[in-house]
């Protein structure tokens, strides 16, 4: 072959525009392209316009848009051209519900403290976490066991990814979008278990866990289980030899206090009518969180430094802070906590990630009718460059690439429908990002786990794939990484030689399928509640 069709393998929505991308090492202008349908034709047409290979975004020479809008009746068709594999394009009214259950099936398998589909019930002795404060300055990363010698009751929550360490930044980030993909399409959540939607209850796992965050008045945990994780192997995490030893990391950060009690007020909003109990505690430990998170003795952030790097290292306060006081105002009508929201005021951001939800708490400020923020929000958006081959917010390769482009496509969705909430039409870059999730990439592979989709990657870093042998269905990747910091650490994976996605890499972005590699191949749970989002927005 030297032509390939990429398309987006989910599938397609009658009334969306629908562009397949054509990558070839030849000029194939005027070449003509047919898509049938059980065998015949039903439109057709030729090449046009090539765009060039930029080495950045797309090596091949050659590139070209098929545009198959005009196929609006529910099917499968095949899109055929000389020289290339003809794919299957689907067309549905729902694409994604039966992947947003899915995702919502890994974040399943990622829970502690209880039997999953794929485990038995893990780190049970985290009731008693060893209590560990900073150790000197909390700009070092340093830390050290309290004295007199403590324990916290830490069982349960979410693994964040490959390794079985649990990070408070991080699990209130995913929870917060399980719950905004919820507030925004609960229609698209109906698979259910006896008592709630399916993402409620993976949200409910790690609320509950959240509670437990501040036991007191002067502790707060950001994290159970270190970087000694890392050194201990590949192993299911109920035969994990440090069950009974891993620290819980204590530190009055506001940084980790402000998303917590952000999310736990979206909780007890979201909870109220269906479960009074636990919203009534998610309501009082977001009111304390956050009150104590004001006072002078706390501290902008705190994190683990590690040898290779840090953990989750958020230097910026105030977009959690504000994003607090704005879900608490919502929960509450309290004006105090408005006036907060607006004097801590974050500006736009640069990206969208765990350590950026300025645009988030802009929107939900905005959608109080602070037009201030709304002017914030839309600043941001406006700044996400789509100017590249795949229409990609931004389109800048780094760790983590696919998630942190899912959150701007996500925040310019929110905008459209801030400035016209009867819309329908999603922006380019927000289809964007869907197509390239799905195959409409470099590689024209879906970047999620799913048997579901005919060309999906299948080598998760974690213990699913590289303990018990098994798909990790669901896991979202990580995406295509930067070159240059790939380059830093490919010692430590193992991708084969002659592998099949090398004649697609750039000198800017390359991905394998690998397992062992985790930079691109390491599903966090941050990404999954990014990723939930979108397929719920693109449900809408």
């Amino acid at each position: 072959m030297s032509a390939w069709i990429r398309i987006n393998q989910a599938g397609y929505k009658p009334s969306r525009e629908k562009i397949a991308i054509v990558l070839s090492d030849n000029e194939l202008s005027n070449e003509n392209w047919c898509i049938k349908k059980d065998g015949k034709e039903v439109l057709s047409g030729n090449l046009e316009s090539p765009g060039k290979g930029d080495d950045i975004h797309s090596v091949q020479a050659f590139n070209y848009a098929i545009n198959f809008s005009n196929l609006r009746e529910a099917g499968v068709y095949t899109i055929e051209l000389a020289n290339a594999e003809p794919q299957n394009i689907k067309i549905t009214e729902d694409p994604y519900s039966h992947l947003a259950e899915q995702a919502i099936f890994h974040l399943h398998t990622m829970r502690s403290g209880v039997k999953t589909p794929l485990t038995n019930a893990a780190h049970l002795k985290d009731n008693a976490a060893i209590a560990y404060i900073v150790d000197g300055d909390w700009e070092n990363g340093a830390w050290k066991e309290a004295t007199p010698r403590r324990t916290i009751e830490m069982q349960g929550g979410h693994y964040d990814a490959g390794d079985c360490i649990k990070f408070t930044l991080t699990t209130a980030s995913m929870v917060w979008h399980l719950l905004r993909a919820y507030e925004e399409n609960p229609k698209m959540f109906t698979k259910s278990t006896e008592t709630l939607p399916e993402i409620l209850a993976e949200a409910k796992h790690s609320l509950d866990y959240l509670t437990k965050t501040f036991p007191d008045e002067n502790t707060f945990v950001i994290q159970v289980g270190s970087g000694e994780d890392h050194s201990q192997g590949w192993r299911l995490p109920e035969n994990d030899a440090l069950d009974g030893k891993r620290p819980a990391f204590c530190a009055l950060s506001r940084a980790h206090m402000g998303a917590t009690a952000a999310t736990l007020a979206l909780g007890a909003h979201i909870f109220k009518n269906r479960d009074e109990n636990a919203a009534e505690l998610y309501k009082s430990k977001a009111i304390a969180i956050y009150a104590r998170a004001k006072k002078p003795d706390t501290q902008k952030t705190a994190f683990e430094r590690d040898a290779t790097n840090d953990f989750y290292y958020d230097k910026d306060d105030i977009d959690n802070m504000a994003l607090a006081a704005a879900e608490l105002y919502n929960l509450t009508s309290d004006q105090a906590y408005l006036d907060d929201a607006k004097r801590l005021a974050p500006p736009p951001a640069i990206t969208v990630s765990w350590r950026a939800e300025n645009g988030s708490a802009n929107h939900r400020l905005a959608q109080h009718g602070d037009t201030e923020a709304k002017s914030r929000f839309l600043s941001e958006v406006s700044a996400y460059n789509s100017g590249n081959l795949w229409k990609l917010p931004g389109g800048e390769y780094a760790w983590g690439s696919l998630p942190v482009w899912m959150g701007m496509a996500n925040n310019m969705l929110l905008a459209q429908r801030l400035n016209d909430p009867n819309s329908k039409k999603h922006p380019e870059p927000f289809e964007g990002v869907l197509d390239y999730t799905f195959g409409r990439n470099n590689w024209g592979i879906a970047l999620m786990v799913s048997e579901d989709l005919p060309h999906s990657i299948k080598n998760i870093y974690g213990f699913v794939r590289n303990v018990l042998d098994k798909l990790a269905v669901g896991a979202l990747s990580e995406g295509p990484g930067k070159k240059a910091t790939h380059d830093k650490f490919k010692h430590y994976f193992k991708t084969p030689e002659n592998n099949p996605f090398e004649q697609f890499n750039t000198s800017a972005a390359v991905f394998y399928d690998d397992s062992y590699d985790f930079m691109l191949q390491e599903s966090t749970i941050w990404g999954q509640g990014n990723f939930i989002l979108l397929l719920a927005l693109a449900g809408l």
